[in-house]
């Protein structure tokens, strides 16, 4: 190796390659590969010292040095390295160790001790980069950083940065500082910060203040405010909590609390709790209100194991709750909320399923609320009994013999209060008190709960590539503890209705046979580039029958007298249960309904006279119902059912229902027991008619086409002396117009409903919307709304204006909503990086320039 070097130094080499030089110190043989460009200078005797030129590389395994000269002194260990003019900054010094990499001026490093010294380096860590004018690696994962500049933003000359007279980076993670002044667009902060720590993972783990957002309202007068400013509180890993408030100047306020866990993904979940108070502004003005909304929330799922489950979502609020609160347009118009708690068990090898649940609903329109459950279910695996452990290509009919067998246990509380009830008695006293639900609800069937059973079989009879018969059979029982009975009470020439305790049960059974088949035309008509047409038709017949549970022979149904006059009426015992009872009425019913889809091939020839073929389907579905009922006494005949949809067109979706009867109605629009054409009034009588149809947009690729220049930002300037700065720019004309190309992008929506009333009325709907409106005005502008308009209202729908600014490590949006009931809009300028949102979360006056939670959807916790 000595004779390589040698031979290099005596020729001069001007270029190096895969030259190795092993170091002869006491640590061993360590490998140091170096390379230039130019030439080599070496000296062999006394200290080896070699000095490269030009595009100099060394590596070592602990790391790589390149730069316009260096000086390696094998002897010491030392490696030296600057620039070959002061001016020429692509052959400064760097300095890589792994992903990390550290530029300066000039470089003196020990590579067996890996300290070293640099003058006018910088740093890159953890997103950012600190830059220091005497820059020392006194330790393998150490720097100490004289006259340091730390900052996240990219540019050369930063718009914010952390000035200190010294700092320290262990593992190029952590941050040390002492003497520092935070300076944005080179306009100091106040304070100084005599010592302080930047950790990697600032906005993860560590307490803080959440700053707020400028926003004005004027819904129910509100005013200006500050919304979202609060405390985030990091407890560990699994646990967190949140305390935020919203305060504006008519006197409202907003408070919410929201705590969420998750331990080793086996179970996590919220817990939240917001309150809210809404005044006027004065109170003498002639509406002037105050209002108090409250708001609980839990979410909680838990894997209990691979076959077991158990989830939470509990919800209750006041019914004003979101529209006072929330900023999200389908929260606002909801009118009910839901809780639900579940728990679920599937066996192993699926042989059976298992599952509890509770709900309850509250409808804020009536104040009605619905408890379900606790609701148990228990279900076998289906079975197939008589199927041959050996496939055949043609089975036999009873192979295909399957049974199944299920059960549901419920509870049921209804709260409906009447019209001059107290209002003091709320679902929930009325739940623990039987006494204050009948006073309520005029009721006495305080909680009801039963048991069902159920039972099914299936065969198919003809099994055929053609045509499918099928016959099934299904048979449910009912068990309840008590059942209702009614008598005529001629005082009040009313029914009363009585319970009856006592163990009870009831049976019903339905039948049905049903054919099924596939059936194709095919045309070779030739239309434009369109070549043949196939036609599949899927028809369907099915016979349904059940018999009429309300007879005599039964037992399920009693008839009582219901006026002075000696009318009749009949009810069924098990009218009050959980599950119902059997139904009135004999049913032979048969149905018939067909599915039609319309292909065509699409062929194309290029240049080369290739044909390309592609199948295209006119429309996707075309299909209508019709069932017809012997044993009906009226009515036999049911509406015609169809529906359509196509997407023959590219990127637009069409969607189309539509109901027919083929009865008469009279005066007042009502539906009478004589068919149309027995009144010379047609065939056929729309109901209902509807139509979507739906599509995307877009355009445009690359926004404003500008060649890429570098901004001005001078070194150092006074940012209250203006003068560095141009009027005006002088080389405005001298460029060439640039093309502009604004991307964008939107979905629009057509919808229309119509429905029949009677002759002189019916219900319309059609409404337009073009929704996620989006366009980039410039690589930095982007804009983006929802528009939509109601034709028979005539009004415009909730509308949503936004628009955002990229100011390269800022973001800078607006968001505007100008129509509807609640009006607002929003201001908001944020700093990209999360590590430095987390200090001026904690710095006076600097709160407010951003955020780190959106309003929006913040009636729910999320």
């Amino acid at each position: 190796m000595i004779s390589i070097l040698a031979i290099s130094l005596l020729l001069l080499t001007v270029v190096c390659e895969d030259v190795n030089a092993q170091d002869a110190s006491s640590s061993g043989d360590v490998a140091v590969r170096f390379s230039a460009s130019d030439s080599l200078k070496f000296r062999v005797k006394g200290v080896r010292v070699g000095t490269l030129f030009g595009n100099a590389r060394v590596e070592h395994t602990s790391g790589e040095l390149t730069s316009g000269q260096i000086t390696l002194n094998l002897s010491d260990d030392l490696m030296s390295a600057e620039a070959l003019n002061p001016a020429d900054t692509l052959s400064q010094p760097v300095l890589k160790r792994g992903e990390d990499e550290l530029r300066s001026q000039r470089i003196l490093y020990n590579f067996k001790t890996e300290k070293g010294k640099f003058d006018v380096a910088r740093v890159t860590i953890d997103k950012g980069n600190i830059t220091g004018t005497q820059v020392k690696r006194t330790a393998p994962h150490v720097v100490f950083i004289q006259d340091a500049i730390y900052s996240t933003c990219t540019l050369d000359h930063p718009h914010y940065y952390l000035k200190a007279s010294r700092m320290k980076v262990v593992d190029e993670d952590e941050v040390f500082f002492s003497r520092a002044r935070l300076y944005i667009l080179d306009i100091p902060y106040p304070f100084i910060f005599p010592f302080g720590y930047l950790p990697s993972r600032l906005e993860r783990n560590r307490s803080g203040i959440l700053e707020p957002t400028f926003s004005f309202q004027e819904q129910n007068r509100r005013g200006l405010g500050l919304q979202n400013l609060g405390w985030f509180q990091y407890f560990n890993d699994h646990l967190t909590s949140s305390l935020q408030g919203d305060v504006f100047t008519s006197g409202s306020y907003y408070l919410t609390s929201r705590s969420q866990y998750n331990y080793f993904g086996k179970y996590r979940g919220s817990v939240g709790l917001s309150y809210s108070f809404d005044r006027g502004l004065e109170s003498s003005d002639p509406d002037f209100t105050k209002s108090s909304q409250q708001m609980l929330s839990l979410q909680h799922n838990q894997t209990i194991s691979p076959y077991a489950s158990f989830n939470a979502d509990i919800t209750l609020r006041t019914s004003q709750f979101y529209n006072r609160n929330s900023y999200n347009i389908d929260d606002r118009a909801n009118t009910s909320t839901t809780s639900r708690i579940g728990y679920n068990y599937r066996h192993p090898e699926g042989d059976y399923t298992f599952g509890v649940n509770i709900s309850q609903s509250q409808n804020f329109r009536d104040n009605s609320v619905s408890v379900q459950g606790p609701t148990g279910s228990f279900a076998i695996k289906r079975q197939t009994p008589f199927q041959s452990t050996v496939r055949r290509l043609n089975p036999r009919w009873y192979e295909s013999i399957s049974y199944g067998y299920s059960n549901r246990f419920s509870t049921r509380y209804n709260f409906n209060p009447i019209d001059d009830a107290d209002p003091s008695i709320n679902w929930i006293d009325a739940l623990l008190s039987p006494e204050k639900y009948r006073i309520a609800t005029g009721r006495d069937n305080h909680i009801e709960y039963g048991l069902a059973h159920a039972a099914d079989a299936t065969a198919q009879l003809i099994p055929s590539d053609f045509a499918n018969l099928t016959a099934s059979v299904r048979m449910n029982e009912y068990w309840y503890p008590q059942t209702v009975s009614k008598e005529f009470d001629p005082v009040t020439n009313s029914v009363v209705t009585n319970v009856e305790n006592g163990f009870a049960t009831a049976r019903d059974i339905t039948t049905s046979l049903s054919l099924g088949t596939t059936l194709y035309g095919i045309s070779n008509a030739k239309i434009g580039n369109f070549e043949g047409f196939r036609h599949t038709m899927r028809p369907s017949v099915s016979y349904n029958y059940r018999p009429d549970f309300s007879s005599d022979f039964w037992g399920y149904y009693r008839t009582v007298q219901s006026d002075t006059l000696g009318n009749t009426l009949q009810y069924s015992r098990f009218e009050r249960g959980v599950y119902g009872g059997p139904g009135a009425g004999e049913q032979q019913s048969i149905a018939f309904s067909i599915d039609n889809v319309f292909e065509t091939k699409q062929v194309r020839r290029d240049s080369t006279g290739e044909k390309k073929e592609q199948i295209v389907r006119l429309l996707d579905s075309f299909r209508g119902s019709l069932s017809y009922n012997f044993a009906a006494e009226q009515f036999k005949l049911s509406d015609l059912i169809t529906s359509a949809n196509t997407s023959f067109v590219k990127g637009v979706s069409i969607n189309a229902a539509a109901s027919f009867s083929f009865y008469d109605t009279d005066s007042t629009g009502r539906a009478i027991p004589q068919y149309l054409w027995d009144q010379d009034n047609g065939y056929i009588r729309m109901t209902r008619f509807s139509v979507r149809a739906s599509t995307q947009f877009r355009s445009g690729r690359g926004g404003f086409q500008a060649p890429p220049h570098q901004p001005y930002y001078p070194r150092f300037y006074d940012p209250f002396d203006q003068s560095v700065f141009r009027a005006y720019n002088h080389m405005f004309n001298e460029g060439p117009v640039q093309p502009i190309n604004v991307p964008w992008s939107f979905s629009l929506s057509m919808e229309y409903s119509w429905q029949y009333v009677n002759a002189n009325q019916s219900n319309k709907t059609a409404v337009i919307n073009a929704q996620n409106i989006q366009f980039r005005i410039t690589p930095e502008w982007q804009a983006s709304t929802s528009l939509g308009y109601d034709f028979i209202r005539k009004e415009v729908t909730p509308t949503r204006f936004s628009i955002t600014r990229d100011l390269h490590c800022w973001n800078l949006s607006f968001e505007w909503n100008p129509f509807g009931e609640f009006k607002y809009y929003m201001f908001r300028l944020t700093v990209k990086d999360s590590q430095i949102q987390g200090l001026f979360q904690k710095l006076p006056g600097l709160n407010n320039l951003e955020r780190s939670s959106s309003p929006i959807n913040r009636g729910g916790f999320y």
